[in-house]
């Protein structure tokens, strides 16, 4: 375990936007039949997705989470000094982009920007590193954009891919202000499980090949391509059930964390069954473990800012509200984070059409 304490800095606000186009769970022509599709459904907890269409890319997405937050904030694009982009869904392999999203939003030629390729514990990653970056007041203000078109490197014939993943981008505003309460972060990997969650063509190790690029039935209803991202969901269970109750342990102890001032836990949306074990296992109350998965399905790393807006917009912002979080999954990785919501700007979950 790693971990790491950050001062002076404060989450200023958080946006999601999402594909306007809604599909059901229900009426998927991949399940044998409806009683099939309800099994799945009672057992994920996932109703519908949000399906982006083929022109729209997840930066698409971000660009305008970050807009609307930048302009309910009432933040001079002048004054934003960094901007990460975190995301497996990126416009390109080469450039980041980052830089495309700098250009886009009209920010400074002089605005530090990265990419991260990181998935399910890519918002607590990423808040971790923009955060680390604003701490020591060189930098005032910066925006992370967590988000995945998951549609587009999932296949659409794979029941046990398809029922899970929709589509997302948030935008959260971080700046630094001297006296904010400490973020405090846990870290963790186990790269040996890596083909729990794996695309496997497509990359430099594995580069696309004529067969890798065939859509191929390994049994029915479970078809995809070398290039999609395929999971094992026995390894992926095994690991979701273990790790992140211990890293959310961790963070507790380590920090001297009482659960009972803990005004919301913030999970991945990986699946309902998945996130109640893990919520009983640190005896969090079910009223303040909020889901957004019912509607939005597993987004990867968009899907904790998304659950904050979707789900408890008002009460962060209108309020203090002492978090913790907890974020899982491809890697392996896992990053659990304690941080205050205190009064932020959180506009309603934007559609994009």
């Amino acid at each position: 375990m790693s971990s790491l304490t950050i001062n002076n800095v404060r989450v200023a606000g958080i946006s999601a936007c999402v594909p306007s186009k809604v599909e059901e769970n229900l009426g998927l022509s991949i399940f044998k039949d409806e009683d099939d599709a309800r099994k799945v459904i009672a057992s994920t907890g996932i109703e519908r997705k949000h399906i982006s269409d083929a022109n729209t890319t997840t930066s698409d997405l971000g660009l305008v989470a970050a807009e609307k937050l930048i302009a309910d904030l009432g933040w001079e694009k002048e004054s934003i000094d960094c901007l990460i982009f975190v995301s497996q869904t990126r416009d390109y392999t080469v450039p980041q982009t980052a830089c495309l999203l700098q250009d886009r939003m009209g920010l400074s030629n002089g605005c530090f920007v990265a990419d991260m390729p990181i998935g399910c514990s890519a918002f607590v990653h990423g808040l971790s590193v923009i955060a680390s970056l604003l701490s020591h007041g060189g930098m005032k203000r910066g925006i992370l954009i967590n988000g995945e078109t998951n549609t587009k490197n999932h296949s659409m014939e794979d029941r046990t891919v398809r029922p899970l993943f929709g589509d997302a981008a948030t935008a959260t505003a971080v700046e630094f202000c001297e006296g904010a309460k400490p973020m405090n972060f846990v870290f963790g990997s186990d790269g040996a499980g890596y083909k729990a969650i794996c695309a496997e063509y497509g990359g430099f190790r594995y580069p696309e090949t004529e067969e890798s690029l065939k859509l191929v039935e390994y049994e029915p209803g479970v078809a995809y391509r070398g290039t999609d991202v395929v999971l094992n969901g026995m390894d992926v269970f095994a690991f979701a059930i273990r790790r992140p109750p211990r890293s959310l342990k961790e963070l507790i102890d380590k920090f001297n964390i009482d659960i009972d001032k803990v005004d919301y836990l913030l999970l991945h949306q990986a699946n309902k069954f998945i996130d109640e074990k893990i919520r009983k296992s640190i005896k969090m109350p079910e009223e303040k473990t909020p889901f957004c998965l019912q509607e939005y399905g597993n987004v990867t790393g968009a899907s904790i800012p998304l659950t904050v807006v979707s789900q408890i917009r008002d009460a962060v912002s209108s309020r203090e509200n002492h978090c913790i979080a907890c974020g899982f999954g491809v890697g392996l990785a896992w990053a659990s984070v304690e941080f205050d919501l205190n009064n932020i700007i959180c506009p309603e979950v934007i559609t994009y059409d």
